[in-house]
């Protein structure tokens, strides 16, 4: 039985941590899909498993973005307006 896409990035995400970019990248399809993906998987995931996410990093500052709520990855750093952030990590644990 083959597994949906769904279920393959469930278990990529049990195996380490990945990016949005790196998902979109490895299924070939647009960051959005994943996106989708990823917000179903955190209401779906089987207990006592979850999401974890690593908020995304300004790189120039150091600025965390830890209160993000959503899945997409920020454009710039709300502090020193840099645009070269360290993307969000995604893992199931």
């Amino acid at each position: 039985m083959e597994l949906t896409r769904r279920q393959e990035i469930m278990a990529m995400l049990r195996d380490r941590e990945w990016t949005l970019e790196e998902l979109a990248r490895n299924f070939v399809v647009s960051k959005k899909i994943i996106i989708d993906d990823l917000e179903h998987i955190a209401r779906s995931v089987p207990r006592p498993a979850r999401l974890l996410i690593h908020p995304p990093t300004c790189d120039a500052c150091g600025y965390r973005f830890k209160d993000r709520a959503r899945f997409s990855d920020p454009s710039r750093c709300p502090r020193c307006k840099n645009e070269h952030l360290l993307p969000q990590r995604f893992r199931i644990e």
